[in-house]
């Protein structure tokens, strides 16, 4: 049986995990648009080809996207 300190603290990790998947999924699409137009922006220089990195920033934003997209769901579609 769950006593009531445990529900409580289920609760409240239930609460922020999706919010911390927000978070996660903005540092992502961040990460994602830096790859993208850092070396456009004069922000730094990387040592692999520009195909590559652009791979690497269409996948990290996409990954992103999912991270909000699945966040925001959790949030305000979530139903007790």
């Amino acid at each position: 049986m769950e006593t009531h300190d445990e529900h409580t603290y289920s609760r409240r990790e239930n609460r922020y995990r999706p919010i911390s998947e927000v978070v996660r999924g903005v540092l992502f699409i961040l990460f994602g648009l830096y790859a993208l137009f850092a070396e456009k922006l004069g922000l730094g220089q990387f040592r692999i080809s520009h195909t590559a990195m652009l791979i690497v920033g269409v996948v990290l934003l996409i990954y992103g996207l999912f991270r909000v997209v699945n966040g925001v769901r959790k949030i305000f579609f979530h139903r007790n």
